[in-house]
C-alpha cells in the first residue's frame, strides 16, 4: 500500500538519536558510484561447483567449455549457479533502472534503449543500452573462448603468474606513467614527488589488499584511460580540487562529465586522497574488499552483480558501461601471451542462469529495429535479397502495395538506403527507402491478452530473419493489433503493442486472452487488474513492506495479477504480479481504508497514464519551483506545453533533458526560478547518500549548508526545520521505504 502519513516534527534530539541516524547510514546504504545498497530479503540460493555433467542441464556451455580445457589443459573451471531467471534478470538490468547499463552515444539506434533513446546517463556521451545489447554482453556463452574468456578471471592475487614485470606490460603505453618515479600537484599548488614507479605503487597495493595486480592495472587504465595525460579525476589540477586525486573513480558518477568528475573528486576530498600513491592504495581497498572479496571476484561479476553474497543484486556495479567487462579483460590476456604464460593453471568462473535461451543471444544489428507498416511509391520497384542493387530480385511491387518494415537502414549503400521489409507472404527482403513511406498501423484487431511463458517478442514474423526487440514474462499484459497474416516457422504470428508503445509479434501459441472470468477460490488463475491508488502502489521483491522496492506504479496503471492473496504480512494481503513492462513482484492489494486495486473485466488500454496524471512532482512557491527526487526536464515540459521553457544547470548551461538538480533555475513565460529538488542538498541531480552525508554533518553542525537552496532541500519534510526527521526521512527515500513529497508528506509503502 501507498498511503500519506504526515511527519512528526521533531523539536529535541539527543546525541544518541543522531548516532543511531549515522549507524542507520552506514548500515543500509554505501558509497557506491551506481546507485545504493540495498538489503534483499528471501533471495535464491546460489553455488559454485567445479565443472561437471551438471552443465548439460545449461544449453551451449559445454561444448564451449570442453574447447577451451582440450586446448588448454592447465585451465580450471568453476561453475557459478546463479539461481536466477534470465528473463527476470534482463529486466532488473534494464527496465527496472534505466541507466544502470550504457553505451556510447555513437552507436546506433539498436544498441540504445528505445525508452530513453538519446538522453544521456552518466555522462554526455553516453546513451541508456537496450535489451538486445545487455543480452548480448551478459550472455556467458558468447565469451567463452580464446579472446574474451578472461573477464571470467578469478581476480584474487596469484603470485605465481602476476609480478612487477606484468605491470609494467599493461601500463608500458601510458605516458604519465613511465619513469621511475611519480610527480604530482599538492593541495597547495606546488609539486610534489614519489620515490616509486606506477608500477610499483600499483603491484603494492593489489598485494596488499590481495588483489590481481594486473587487474589493477587494467582497470586504472581504464577508468583514466591510456594516453600521455590521466582524466580530470587524477590530474590534481581540476577547478576548486587542486591536489585531489581518485585514479579508480570511486563514487565517480553524475548526469553529465562535469558532475561525474566532482562527485568524484569530492568523494577524493573527503577521503584525503591527495596523492597518486595515496589514491590507488586507498581505492584498490575499495575495489577489493566492496567487490573482489565479496563475491564479486570476476570483471564480469563486477559489471553484472548476479552474486548476492553480500546480500544485494544488480545495484552494486562498478560500472555503467556495458562492455566494460570485455575491453578490461583484453589487456591481461595480452600480458599473459607476452610473458609466456597463457596456459598457466588460471580460475576461471562461468556464471548460468535458468530458464536460458536455447540459441545464444546475438549482437545487436546495425539498423534501428522497428516494426512499422509502409506503402511502395513507385512503379516496377524490386525488393532484393540483399542490400545492394546486385543483389538478386524476389519480387517486383507498385504504388500502393502494403509492406512490413522492421529495420531501418542507417547508413547508405550505393545511393541508398536499404530497409527490411517483410512481403505479405512472410518472405524477407530490402527495398531502397526512396520508394517507400510510412502509414498509420495496418491492424484487424483489438484485444488485451497476456504472455503464458516467458518468451522473445521479435520486429517481425518468423525466427529467422527478425530481431529481438524484448523479452515477454510469463503474465505480462500486451495489446494484440494484428492476428492470422504470417503463418511461419510452424508457428501463426500476432502483432502486439506494449505499454509503452512499441509493437512486436510473438507467435500465437505464447498468448492467451484476458476473459476477464475468475471462478472463486481459483487464486492462482491470472487476471488483469488495475491501480486505483490515488498514490499509487510500490512492486516489492517478495511480500512484507521490509522487502526490496523493485519498481513504483501509478494510479491507473493497468498490470496482471497471477497470485492472489499470497501472503498476510504486515497487516496486508500480498498478490503476485506481473507490470506491464515485465517486472514481477508483489503489491499490497489494500487496508481498512479499501481497495488499491480493481479487477478488470473489458478491454482497456494497457498504456501509462497521461503525462497529466503523472507531472503533479513539483509546485512553484514564491522565486522557488520545488520538487520531488524523480522530477526531469520532460515532466516538467509536460505540464507546461504550451508555454516557453528555458531550464538550465548550476553552470548556467541549457539542459533539455534529463533529471534536474538543485541549484538549477527555470524560466517559464520569462519569469525566472531557482529549482529546489527535496533531497539533492549536493545539487548533483540525484538522491544517494552522499546528500544523507551532508544532512547529517549539518545536523551535527561539522559543516554549514551555506547555500539557501542546499538547506531549502535538506528540509525534505518542509517543516521549517533541518533536523533528524529529515535526515531519517532522506534515508528512508534511498532504501526505497518511503517517497519524498512536495506536500510536506511521506508515501510510504506499508
Amino acid at each position: 500500500m501507498i498511503k500519506n502519513i504526515k511527519t512528526p516534527k521533531i523539536h529535541k534530539i539527543s546525541k544518541l538519536a543522531i548516532i543511531c541516524i549515522i549507524l542507520t547510514l552506514f548500515s543500509y546504504v554505501f558509497l557506491n558510484y551506481i546507485g545504493i545498497h540495498e538489503v534483499l530479503a528471501g533471495t535464491v540460493t546460489q553455488v559454485r561447483e567445479s565443472y561437471s555433467n551438471k552443465i548439460d542441464n545449461y544449453p551451449g556451455y559445454k561444448e564451449l567449455i570442453d574447447k577451451l580445457k582440450e586446448a588448454h589443459p592447465n585451465w580450471n573451471f568453476k561453475i557459478f549457479y546463479t539461481g536466477l531467471d534470465w528473463y527476470q534478470v534482463i529486466k532488473n538490468e534494464t527496465t527496472a533502472y534505466h541507466g544502470r547499463n550504457v553505451v556510447p552515444s555513437n552507436r546506433t539506434s539498436a544498441w540504445k534503449c528505445s525508452v530513453c533513446g538519446e538522453t544521456p546517463r552518466g555522462g554526455s556521451s553516453w546513451r541508456c543500452a537496450s535489451e538486445a545489447a545487455v543480452s548480448y554482453y551478459m550472455d556467458p556463452r558468447n565469451w567463452i573462448n580464446d579472446t574474451y574468456i578472461f573477464q571470467f578471471e578469478n581476480l584474487s592475487y596469484n603470485g605465481d603468474v602476476q609480478t612487477l614485470e606484468g605491470v609494467k606490460k599493461i601500463i608500458e603505453n601510458i605516458g604519465y606513467m613511465q619513469g621511475d618515479t611519480i610527480t604530482y600537484t599538492k593541495t597547495d599548488g606546488t609539486t610534489g614527488t614519489i620515490e616509486k614507479s606506477y608500477a610499483q605503487v600499483i603491484y603494492e597495493a593489489a598485494q596488499d589488499a590481495k588483489i590481481s595486480p594486473y587487474h589493477l592495472a587494467s582497470r586504472i587504465r581504464q577508468e583514466q584511460g591510456g594516453g600521455n595525460s590521466p582524466g580530470w579525476t587524477a590530474t590534481g589540477t581540476f577547478n576548486g580540487y587542486t591536489g585531489y586525486y581518485n585514479f579508480l573513480n570511486i563514487k565517480a558518477s553524475g548526469s553529465n562529465d562535469t558532475q561525474v568528475t566532482v562527485n568524484g573528486l569530492e568523494h577524493a576530498k573527503k577521503q584525503g586522497w591527495t596523492d597518486p600513491e595515496i589514491s590507488i592504495k586507498e581505492g584498490t581497498k575499495v575495489l577489493a574488499s566492496n567487490y573482489i572479496n565479496d563475491g564479486q571476484d570476476t570483471l564480469y561479476l563486477q559489471k553484472f552483480d548476479v552474486d548476492n553474497s553480500d546480500g544485494t543484486l544488480y545495484y552494486f556495479q562498478y560500472m555503467q558501461n556495458v562492455s566494460a567487462c570485455i575491453t578490461e579483460s583484453a589487456k591481461p590476456r595480452e600480458v599473459y601471451q607476452e610473458l609466456g604464460i597463457f596456459d598457466s593453471a588460471f580460475e576461471f568462473i562461468i556464471p548460468v542462469y535458468e530458464n536460458m535461451p536455447e540459441t545464444i543471444c546475438a549482437e545487436p544489428v546495425d539498423g534501428a529495429i522497428v516494426t512499422q507498416n509502409v506503402k511502395v511509391k513507385g512503379t516496377n520497384v524490386n525488393i532484393r535479397s540483399g542490400a545492394t542493387v546486385s543483389s538478386s530480385i524476389i519480387a517486383t511491387v507498385n504504388t500502393g502495395y502494403d509492406l512490413l518494415r522492421i529495420e531501418l537502414a542507417s547508413v547508405k549503400n550505393g545511393d541508398y538506403y536499404w530497409d527490411k521489409v517483410v512481403l505479405p507472404d512472410g518472405r524477407k527482403g530490402y527495398i531502397a527507402r526512396n520508394y517507400i513511406e510510412q502509414v498509420e498501423d495496418i491492424t484487424n484487431c483489438n484485444d488485451i491478452m497476456i504472455s503464458n511463458t516467458s518468451v522473445n517478442l521479435r520486429n517481425g514474423p518468423g525466427l529467422t530473419g527478425t530481431s529481438i526487440i524484448t523479452m515477454l514474462i510469463k503474465g505480462q499484459i500486451l495489446t494484440r493489433i494484428e492476428t492470422g497474416k504470417y503463418n511461419l516457422d510452424g508457428y501463426i504470428w500476432d502483432r502486439v503493442k506494449l505499454a509503452d508503445g512499441r509493437q512486436g509479434y510473438i507467435a500465437q501459441n505464447y498468448i492467451e486472452p484476458n476473459t476477464g472470468n475468475k471462478d472463486e477460490g481459483d487464486s492462482s488463475k491470472t487476471e488483469i487488474i488495475k491501480v486505483i491508488c490515488p498514490s499509487g502502489l510500490k512492486v516489492r521483491e517478495q511480500p512484507g513492506t521490509d522487502q526490496r522496492v523493485l519498481t513504483y506504479l501509478n494510479k491507473g496503471n493497468i498490470l496482471t495479477r497471477t497470485q492472489a492473496e499470497v501472503e498476510n504480512k504486515n497487516g496486508y494481503i500480498w498478490d503476485k504480479i506481473v507490470t506491464a513492462d515485465g517486472i514481477e513482484g508483489y503489491i499490497a492489494r489494500g487496508d481498512s481504508q479499501g481497495p488499491y486495486i480493481e479487477v478488470v473485466t473489458t478491454n482497456v488500454e494497457t498504456n501509462t497514464p497521461p503525462a497529466e496524471q503523472k507531472n503533479d512532482n513539483f509546485k512553484l512557491e514564491d522565486d522557488n519551483l520545488v520538487c520531488e527526487p524523480e522530477t526531469t526536464v520532460e515532466s516538467i515540459k509536460e505540464k507546461y506545453t504550451d508555454t516557453e521553457i528555458t531550464i538550465k544547470n548550476a553552470e548556467g548551461t541549457e539542459i533539455t533533458t534529463g533529471e534536474v538538480g538543485t541549484g538549477y533555475t527555470i524560466t517559464i513565460d520569462n519569469k525566472s526560478y531557482n529549482i529546489i529538488k527535496l533531497g539533492d542538498v549536493n545539487g548533483d541531480g540525484e538522491i544517494n547518500s552522499g546528500d544523507s552525508l551532508i544532512l547529517v554533518k549539518e545536523i551535527l553542525k561539522t559543516m554549514e549548508l551555506s547555500n539557501q537552496d542546499s538547506k531549502k532541500a535538506a528540509d525534505v519534510n518542509l517543516d521549517g526545520d533541518i533536523n533528524a526527521g529529515d535526515s531519517l526521512i532522506l534515508v528512508k527515500q534511498i532504501l526505497g521505504n518511503y517517497k519524498i513529497s512536495v506536500e510536506g508528506k511521506e508515501q510510504v509503502n506499508e
